[in-house]
C-alpha cells in the first residue's frame, strides 16, 4: 500500500482517536484486550526469558500508535491450542500470529496480514540450482520436517518420495542443508532463514530456488464478537508501519521483519 493510499484510512484512524478522547476512552483503547502468544520463531519466541519475534515488535509498535500502555511484557505466552481455544471462545482476546486459512475465516475477525509466509525449497546460492518446473527436481534430494506445511506442500504437489526424507525437528533440516547432506529444504521461508542463522549459517548464503506460494498469510486473529472500530483502530496503525519510511529507504514494518533474517 503506497502512503497516499493509506491516507483515508490514517484519516479514519485520527477521528477514532478524537472520538474515544471525547468518550474518556483515550487512555488506553486496547486495555480490555488480552493479547495471546506461542512460540513460533522468528515471529514469537522466547529468548533470554523475554518474549520477542518480528510479530511482537510489530504489535508493539501498534500499540504506540494507537496510545495504548501495553507493552510485550502484557502479552500471554500460551501452547497453541489452548491460545486457539481462548480466543474461539472467549470475547475481548486477540491471537498471533495466526494463519488465515478459508477454514477459519468466519471463527475471527482479521486485522493484517502481519507477515506473508510463503513455503519455499530453500538451497545454498553456490550450487546454482534453478528450480523452473518441479521436474527438475529429479536427482536432487529434498527434507522436510514431519506433519509440517513444507511436507503437506510436498505431498500436494507429488514431489517423488524417493528423492524426499523426513525430519522430526526443523533444527535438524537446517543442519542438514548447513553441512551439504541434503540439497533443499522444503519450509516457510522467513522461519528457515531464522534457523539457519540459530545454527550459525549466514543467512545470505541462501536462497529460495522454489515457492509454493504462501499458505496462509499470518493476521491478528480477534475473537468474532470484536467491534470494528477496534479492528480498524488496530488495522490502521499496521498500515501506517507499512507506510512509514525510515532515512534507510525501509518502512518500519520491513526494517522490523529483516532485522530477524539478517
Amino acid at each position: 500500500m503506497s502512503s497516499h493510499e493509506n491516507i483515508p484510512r490514517l484519516g479514519w484512524l485520527l477521528a477514532l482517536l478524537l472520538t474515544l478522547s471525547s468518550s474518556g476512552q483515550a487512555a488506553d483503547p486496547a486495555a480490555s484486550l488480552r493479547f495471546i502468544t506461542e512460540n513460533s520463531p522468528p515471529y514469537n519466541y522466547v529468548d533470554n526469558d523475554q518474549l520477542t519475534g518480528s510479530s511482537v515488535e510489530i504489535l508493539e509498535e501498534m500499540f504506540r500508535r494507537i496510545g495504548s500502555r501495553k507493552r510485550r511484557k502484557d502479552i500471554e505466552l500460551h501452547p497453541w491450542a489452548r491460545g486457539y481455544r481462548t480466543v474461539l471462545n472467549e470475547p475481548n482476546t486477540v491471537l498471533f500470529s495466526t494463519r488465515r486459512s478459508p477454514d477459519r475465516e468466519d471463527l475471527f475477525r482479521w486485522v493484517g496480514p502481519v507477515a506473508t509466509a510463503p513455503v519455499v525449497l530453500m538451497a545454498r546460492k553456490k550450487r546454482n540450482f534453478e528450480v523452473q518446473q518441479l521436474s527438475d527436481l529429479n536427482g536432487l534430494s529434498v527434507v522436510a520436517v514431519g506433519s509440517d506445511m513444507g511436507e503437506l506442500m510436498l505431498n500436494t504437489y507429488k514431489v517423488p518420495n524417493n528423492i524426499r526424507q523426513t525430519v522430526s525437528h526443523p533444527d535438524i533440516a537446517a543442519r542438514m542443508l548447513i553441512f551439504g547432506r541434503i540439497d533443499l529444504w522444503s519450509y516457510g521461508q522467513r522461519t528457515a532463514l531464522w534457523l539457519l542463522k540459530q545454527q550459525g549459517a549466514q543467512p545470505q548464503d541462501f536462497e529460495p530456488v522454489w515457492s509454493f506460494g504462501s499458505a496462509g498469510d499470518l493476521y491478528f486473529a480477534f475473537h468474532r464478537d470484536t467491534p470494528d472500530s477496534i479492528l480498524l483502530l488496530f488495522q490502521s496503525a499496521l498500515d501506517t508501519l507499512k507506510a512509514e519510511q525510515r532515512e534507510d529507504g525501509r518502512s518500519v514494518y520491513d526494517a522490523i521483519l529483516r532485522s530477524y533474517v539478517e
